[in-house]
């Protein structure tokens, strides 16, 4: 199924929760509306790193401190990309 985007109820959603679960697992985004105007939008949620994911996240970050010693003084406003 392809990325697409339905819309429904509050009502509606609850009563027919895992209907529009299922349609959002597929890929589809649900957009729930109150008294006619969105309120919330069901998107698939995105994985949780894994214990091996993370130690290899950790490592990486690791090597990458230990590749580059820093020298010297350092202002906040350095650390970040303007």
């Amino acid at each position: 199924m392809g990325e697409r985007t339905l819309s429904t109820s509050a009502r509606n959603a609850v009563h027919n929760f895992t209907h529009y679960a299922a349609m959002v697992d597929a890929g589809a985004e649900v957009i729930i509306t109150r008294r006619g105007r969105a309120s919330l939008k069901l998107v698939r949620a995105e994985p949780v790193l894994t214990t091996k994911n993370r130690a290899a996240l950790v490592q990486r970050a690791l090597s990458i401190r230990s590749a580059k010693p820093f020298k010297g003084k350092f202002a906040r406003s350095e650390a970040y990309d303007e």
